[in-house]
């Protein structure tokens, strides 16, 4: 599956070589697709922006049910609000973040 170019505000300059998902140095969202977005469930970048873009995901509710990112001790919400706010088809709506 390809994904949606990003603009030039969220274009990676370039993600490390030696990125194995577990840093936290990379650039932008989506120049990482082995980062792990939610610690907890171990879901990646590249999991969250896939169902983000197939799915037409809008809320961080949405993308909880469809990768369960989110669902454990929920710090990653803000995070996933990030991706939603670049790769989701109607970014100009708000994100919603609901509890638990």
């Amino acid at each position: 599956m390809e994904l949606p170019q990003t603009t030039a505000e969220t274009a990676p300059e370039s993600a490390p070589e030696d990125c194995a998902g577990s840093c936290r140095s990379c650039v932008t969202v989506g120049s990482c697709p082995d980062r792990v977005v939610c610690r907890c469930l171990k879901v990646t970048e590249q999991t969250v922006i896939e169902a983000i873009v197939t799915l037409g995901l809008r809320t961080v509710k949405e993308v909880r049910r469809a990768t369960e990112a989110g669902n454990g001790c929920t710090c990653c919400h803000k995070e996933i609000a990030k991706y939603l706010a670049v790769y989701s088809p109607s970014s100009s709506s708000p994100v919603i973040c609901s509890a638990k």
